[in-house]
C-alpha cells in the first residue's frame, strides 16, 4: 500500500508539497537524510517532523503546530524548504537549486555537498521563520 499524508496536512497552504507526495508512490528517505532533516530544526520552538512509516523509511516533513509543512526529506540526499521568493537567488548562492517539482518558493538542498550543517540549519530558520509570518498574516 502506498504511504500517503494525515488529512489534517491536506490544506491549500500545503497544497505543492502534498500533491508531490501524492505523485510519488512510496516515496521514501534515507535515514541519513531524514536525521538531516530533524538536526536542521532543532531550537526552532513549536516544531514537529511526521513520517508516515518511520520504519520502512518513508519520506519526513517539518511542520508547525498549525501543520504547514516548511520542509522534507526524501531520497538519498534530498532536503527541500519553502524559501521566500526573494531568498531563492540566495538559497541557489549557498548551494541549493529551485526544485518546481514541488512548487515556486521550494529550494532543493544535498547537505553532503554542502559545506557544513550551519548552512542547512540558517535555511531550515528562513523556512520556519516563513510559515510563521505566513500563520501571522505578516
Amino acid at each position: 500500500m502506498p504511504w500517503t499524508i494525515d488529512d489534517r496536512f491536506k490544506t491549500a497552504v500545503n497544497q505543492d508539497v502534498v500533491s508531490f507526495i501524492m505523485r510519488h508512490e512510496n516515496l521514501s528517505a534515507h535515514d541519513e537524510i531524514a536525521e538531516w532533516l530533524t538536526r536542521s530544526a532543532c531550537g526552532l520552538p513549536d516544531v514537529s517532523w511526521y513520517c508516515p512509516d518511520v520504519q520502512s523509511y518513508a519520506y519526513f516533513i517539518l511542520h508547525t503546530l498549525d501543520d504547514r509543512i516548511f520542509g522534507i526529506a526524501f531520497g538519498q540526499r534530498a532536503l527541500a524548504y519553502r524559501i521566500p521568493l526573494e531568498k531563492i537567488v540566495e538559497a541557489v548562492a549557498d548551494g541549493g537549486r529551485p526544485y518546481p517539482d514541488i512548487g515556486d518558493d521550494w529550494v532543493l538542498f544535498a547537505p553532503g555537498e554542502m559545506a557544513g550543517s550551519e548552512l542547512i540549519r540558517r535555511w531550515c530558520k528562513i523556512a520556519y521563520d516563513k510559515t510563521v509570518a505566513d500563520e501571522a498574516g505578516w
